[in-house]
């Protein structure tokens, strides 16, 4: 299935709004967590994005990809968009710590989301409102499917089922 990017924008920028210090490591985690609850729940990722165990954690490809080219829409200009400009912008964080995500939409259409999808993506949000990427980072790190992953392979949906939606989002009630 091809990663609708406009839903991907969306939830970029709901992240943007309802988190602090969004930086580009942090949201990369919280897609990972909103697609693999999703398969764990509903038996579907929200986003259907392909996501590999690379050095720094588990990463959706086509929406690390999209992201990187907003760094170089920075350089290169207004004439150079790509479909999540819409939605997303990329600033220096600070000490040139890496890019903050910041939202550029002045109110953000959420009704491309099931109502299934806007809860988890809710609950997602304002459990890890707080919390660092790096936090965030190695979190990740210690689940099972990022443990019995090889190095720069492809995770598997499958490997949702070992996923402790409680413990992840404690409170979350499924809807």
């Amino acid at each position: 299935m091809k990663v609708d990017l406009e839903k991907v924008g969306i939830i970029a920028a709901y992240f943007a709004e309802n988190t602090k210090e969004l930086y580009v490591t942090k949201l990369l985690k919280l897609f990972y967590y909103l697609d693999f609850i999703s398969y764990k729940m509903r038996g579907a990722s929200v986003t259907n994005d392909v996501y590999l165990k690379l050095p720094y954690g588990p990463v959706p490809s086509t929406i690390k990809n999209e992201i990187d080219i907003l760094s170089v829409e920075n350089i290169l200009g207004k004439g150079f968009q790509r479909q999540l400009s819409s939605y997303v912008g990329l600033e220096k964080g600070k000490d040139d710590n890496g890019n903050i995500v910041v939202s550029k939409v002045k109110e953000n259409n959420l009704r491309k989301l099931s109502n299934a999808e806007l809860e988890l993506m809710k609950s997602i949000a304002e459990t890890y409102k707080n919390t660092k990427a790096t936090t965030l980072s190695n979190q990740t790190h210690r689940e099972k499917l990022w443990l019995s992953t090889s190095a720069n392979s492809v995770i598997d949906y499958k490997l949702a089922d070992g996923l402790n939606i409680a413990k992840i989002l404690p409170g979350f009630v499924k809807t």
